[in-house]
């Protein structure tokens, strides 16, 4: 299978999303903890007044409960930022990437070089609406694949390729 794609800003940070999503329940958790802090923080203004020591239920507790929306919109606007800024960095995504998938592993060549690899050196996928990615064994690398230059048969294709020589990470 052949595959011609550039990486753009939005898919690397749906597939690092997805990675993190999805690598280990670690990992997991790592993504969810601004949600995870959330709940909690409306859960503590829940709490009896004999716990808490607040006037159980007025404007304080209100203004309590609230006060978590401004604090996770900034976890969720720094991690965005913080991915952007990864994608600066990694300009090696912008480049044309030109990948061949066989029954010996792939080789991706770009611009800065070819690259052969074996199905060994890849953990598990995993796929998303946007992209699928490839977990790289012992380190934490993702390559990640958009779909939006893929028709319909090849996404198929691959996602049976990918079963085929990995594991789901679903």
């Amino acid at each position: 299978m052949h595959v011609e794609y550039r990486v753009s800003e939005r898919e690397y940070a749906s597939a690092m999303t997805l990675a993190q999503r999805k690598r280990s329940n670690l990992s997991a958790l790592e993504y969810y903890w601004p949600y995870l802090f959330a709940i909690v923080w409306v859960g503590i203004g829940w709490l009896p007044t004999s716990i808490t020591g607040t006037g159980g239920g007025g404007t304080d507790d209100l203004y309590f409960e609230l006060g978590v929306l401004p604090i996770l919109v900034v976890f969720l606007y720094t991690r965005r930022r913080m991915q952007k800024r990864e994608y600066k960095k990694l300009s090696y995504f912008r480049l044309l990437h030109q990948l061949d998938l066989d029954a010996n592993g792939l080789r991706l060549a770009t611009s800065a070089g070819v690259a052969r690899t074996a199905w060994s050196v890849y953990d598990k996928f995993a796929e998303n609406d946007s992209v699928f990615i490839l977990y790289q064994r012992d380190n934490q690398g993702i390559v990640p694949i958009p779909k939006a230059h893929m028709t319909s048969l090849q996404i198929d294709e691959m996602r049976s390729l990918l079963k085929a020589y990995t594991v789901s990470a679903s």
